[in-house]
């Protein structure tokens, strides 16, 4: 066990996690597939061309799935299908015929973030898995239970959680659980990070990521910028790496441990694949496990930005970051420490030292080797990268006890005049492992085989027959044409038997028992039959046995009950259902209409910004989204003595142990709480249903089926997901009473949200917040992106941190087009805006929502008074 995972042993597993945890490996094309059926996957994930976080892959297409599935099938391996997106108004036609096909091609699961997706496929194919992805952003047991009451049959849980908070879920629910246990690691909470979308209208949540977390920023503290040395990288997370937690998160309850990668390569997938096969049947045996040397070497050769446990021993906001790269290196060589005439002298890593022994014939084992790639690191982003295959590897004596080595390059491959002494050395390529790598799945066999258990009928004046039957109960028969003949000297013997049925070749079965039958009924086990069964006879009917019953589980994997009425039949439901008449709870809701019918709300994050906004006009409600909760209860009695209805906001995320947060907004009564996400709805829903619920942006709600089930679950209005521009959110509003929904008309788009602190890292040694003495209270911290605009990055009371768009985004162009419509509640959120530019902003506002002002003329005007910008978001896409 590794010193720093936290031991759960003495935890009772539920019955429903009793089942042997399953390893799941990722396939972005063919060869990644197949390499992960060979080195021990029981089941592999993948996506289709259309609705997957992968859109980078080469993915598969749909004619290509009942390929897929079959391939799969013979090598007794489980295949799921990702459709990890939102899903779009207007793609719900779509989807439910994509549905069908996976349905019918015989799909194990099918993985979703859509809560609206996930219901729909309930309707239409009952007989279809779903699985909750980690977009779903599931954090603690209520968001988990929440989930499974709407059909989700496994859960991915967020990366950010540890060993034992995973415990803690586990044990709250009969849910499995899925966690990733290896590959690379998202900055932003999965499903939360609106980075892509603000920056160029491509959405991490449609499978469109930009990757700019892997980006270098620098840190501006106080308006000045902060030196970090080779530390540029401040968002790019090392890869995750836990293959000494794994009988930990077996006996916390784990259900599947999920391998990252299906944009990686199919060495890479063999390599993560063989070596986690291992550490888990270790685990399930009982077996100590310890990563030796070289599996190690193979998986940062495989691919590595460097490795930690991420937050699986608990938040180390010092461990997670190393910040100097964000791609993969490889393995770390070591060091230059001298030039020489055709390459460099190279003083080995630590980690090469133990293995460099010198053996009895006077050589040595080195990490490098002619042939292999390396690249030349100095530690800053603009560094003219140097690179080049080596040549020849001469041993250099050693220096301290550690190793040196010369590499040597072909002349003008490589700059050596240009190498810093002291630049790290990385093996990038290493071909020959490559090749060790790809023989692993080159052959095509089967490694998981079910056994199936053998009836055969044999007397004499009547056809042999046999049967085959596995263990979910398919079965497949063959019976001779040919007539048994009584045995004259050769009699059918149970052993003779056995070893012709056993001879199952490259099919996915096993022999278990042999049942053997007669006229008089079963014969004793042992015992000869005075049949005569010519070998050939019986072999045939073993091929036409195991061939028929092939076919039978084919058509026993077909999912094929489908409701083809599902989507309009849900349409219709939830149509109904939203009409009921919404319930403001705002005494002065119509006097403070600003025009129009249109009512004003302003999200404030200070008290500053609140007293302002009491004391403008035209305020329908207000909502408090505070670092600290504590200072909500003088929120409400400002906004009570001024008459305005308030909503407090909670976390975007909840972990285990976290309710005391909620518990408080709910002491404070407020008017109404905005929820962001499915574990606050819960809470609320069962300890303070008296309390009126409004739905934020995070809920993801971008089709009118996922805006149905929160208003039924009591949510009184929704805030559409900032992913649908402005076709799409035209699309939503047209099928789904527009009563029910809030438009954000003005905010900074809140880009990352990150259990990382940058606070904490950059500005102080501390691993968490009881010992990184809260830099976050003292300091105003931006990040500066490459073209220099500056980000402001705010920490929650969680230590969780945000870093907003620098740039402001209006919809003012849009307001007459949204009340056209039907929607009539409108909110600007204010982030650093002093007490003067809230007023003005509001005012502005105001105008423009009661027709005395031009939304493109004052669009204009904000460009000009907003000295970061003013750009129109996402609505703007195409």
């Amino acid at each position: 066990m590794s010193p720093h995972a936290v031991s759960v042993s003495q935890l009772a597993l539920p019955p429903a996690h009793s089942a042997r945890p399953e390893l799941l490996s990722p396939a972005g094309e063919w060869e990644a597939l197949k390499a992960a059926v060979a080195n021990g996957a029981d089941a592999v994930y993948f996506g289709l061309s259309d609705f997957n976080a992968r859109h980078r892959a080469t993915n598969f297409t749909v004619e290509e799935l009942p390929q897929v599935m079959r391939y799969l099938h013979d090598h007794n391996v489980r295949g799921y299908v990702t459709c990890n997106t939102l899903i779009f108004s207007d793609e719900l036609p779509q989807i439910t015929e994509y549905v069908k096909a996976l349905a019918l091609a015989g799909v194990d699961a099918v993985i979703v973030q859509d809560l609206g997706l996930a219901r729909l496929i309930r309707r239409l194919a009952p007989q279809l898995t779903v699985h909750g992805s980690t977009q779903m952003t599931l954090t603690d047991v209520r968001g988990v239970e929440f989930v499974r009451k709407m059909g989700v049959e496994r859960v991915i849980l967020a990366r950010e959680l540890s060993v034992k908070e995973i415990a803690a879920i586990s044990a709250g629910t009969t849910l499995p659980l899925e966690v990733f246990i290896h590959g690379a690691l998202c900055v932003a909470y999965s499903g939360q990070c609106l980075t892509s979308e603000s920056l160029g209208g491509r959405s991490a949540n449609r499978g469109q990521c930009a990757q700019a977390c892997r980006l270098p920023y620098d840190l501006i503290v106080d308006g000045e910028q902060r030196e970090m040395g080779e530390v540029a990288y401040l968002l790019s997370p090392q890869d995750l790496a836990a293959p000494d937690l794994i009988d930990d998160l077996v006996q916390a309850g784990v259900a599947c441990f999920k391998i990252e990668g299906r944009l990686k390569s199919a060495q890479y997938v063999a390599a993560t694949t063989q070596t986690y096969r291992t550490a888990l049947d270790a685990a399930l045996e009982s077996r100590p496990f310890e990563l030796s040397h070289e599996q190690s070497l193979t998986l940062q050769q495989s691919f590595s930005r460097g490795f930690s446990h991420g937050f699986l021993s608990g938040v180390d906001h010092q461990e997670l970051v190393q910040g100097r790269f964000p791609k993969s290196r490889g393995v770390q060589l070591g060091t230059v420490v001298e030039r020489s005439a055709q390459g460099v002298i190279v003083e080995l890593h630590a980690q090469h030292v133990d293995s460099v022994a010198a053996a009895e014939d006077g050589t040595a084992w080195l990490p490098i080797k002619p042939g292999d790639g390396v690249v030349f690191d100095e530690g800053h982003p603009d560094q003219d990268e140097q690179g080049g295959r080596v040549v020849e590897v001469q041993a250099r004596g050693q220096r301290q006890g550690t190793p040196r080595v010369e590499l040597i390059f072909h002349a003008g491959t490589v700059n050596l005049a240009s190498l810093a002494i002291g630049c790290l050395v990385w093996k990038t390529d290493d071909p020959a492992l490559r090749r060790r790598l790809e023989q692993t799945y080159n052959r095509d066999e089967v490694r998981h085989r079910v056994r199936i258990d053998a009836r055969v009928y044999a007397a004499v004046g009547e056809p042999l027959r046999v049967e085959f039957r596995d263990p979910q109960g398919s079965s497949g028969q063959a019976t001779s044409d040919q007539i048994l003949e009584a045995a004259v000297k050769v009699p059918l013997k149970p052993a003779v038997l056995r070893e012709q049925l056993a001879r199952l070749g490259e099919t996915p079965f096993e022999l278990g028992a042999v049942v053997l039958e007669s006229s008089t009924g079963v014969v004793p086990e042992g015992t000869d039959l005075a049949v005569m069964v010519p070998k050939s006879l019986l072999n045939d009917l073993r091929r036409q046995a195991v061939q028929n019953l092939r076919a039978e589980r084919i058509q026993a994997e077909r999912r094929d009950q489908l409701c083809l009425t599902a989507l309009d039949d849900l349409r219709a439901f939830v149509a109904d259902a939203a009409s009921v008449r919404v319930s403001t709870n705002t005494n002065n809701a119509d006097a403070s209409s600003v025009g129009h019918g249109s009512h004003l709300t302003v999200l404030v994050r200070n008290l500053e910004q609140l007293q302002a906004v009491l004391d403008s006009p035209g305020v329908s409600l207000v909502y408090c989204d505070f670092e600290e909760v504590r200072r909500y209860e003088a929120a409400v009695k400002m906004a009570r003595a001024a008459g305005v209805p308030i909503a407090l906001a909670t976390l975007r995320i909840v972990k285990p142990s976290e309710d005391g947060w909620l518990r408080q907004i709910g002491n404070y009564a407020p008017d109404f709480v905005l929820v962001r996400n499915l574990s606050a709805l819960s809470f609320y829903q069962q300890f303070f249903p008296q309390l009126a619920l409004l739905g934020d942006y995070s809920l993801n709600v971008s089709n009118e089926l996922t805006a149905g089930l929160f208003v039924e679950q009591g949510v009184q209005r929704l805030v559409p997901s900032y992913d649908l521009n402005w076709q799409q959110l035209q699309s939503l509003l047209q099928r789904f009473p527009t009563e029910r929904f809030e438009s954000v008309i003005h905010q900074h788009m809140p880009m990352f949200h990150m259990e990382h602190c940058v606070f904490a890292h950059t500005l102080s040694n501390g691993k968490d917040y009881r010992d990184c003495g809260r830099p976050c209270d003292h300091h105003k911290v931006d990040l500066r992106d490459r073209v220099g605009e500056l980000h402001p990055l705010v920490a929650d009371v969680g230590c969780r941190n945000t870093l907003f768009n620098a740039h402001a985004q209006s919809a003012a162009e849009y307001i007459p087009r949204m009340q056209q419509l039907g929607i009539r509640w409108f909110r600007i959120e204010l982030l650093r805006e002093t007490a003067d530019e809230s007023v003005a902003m509001l005012g502005q506002y105001s105008q423009v929502l009661a027709g005395q002002a031009a939304g493109r003329q004052m669009w204009q005007q904000l460009r000009v008074l907003n000295q970061l910008g003013v750009t129109r978001g996402p609505l703007d896409f195409e």
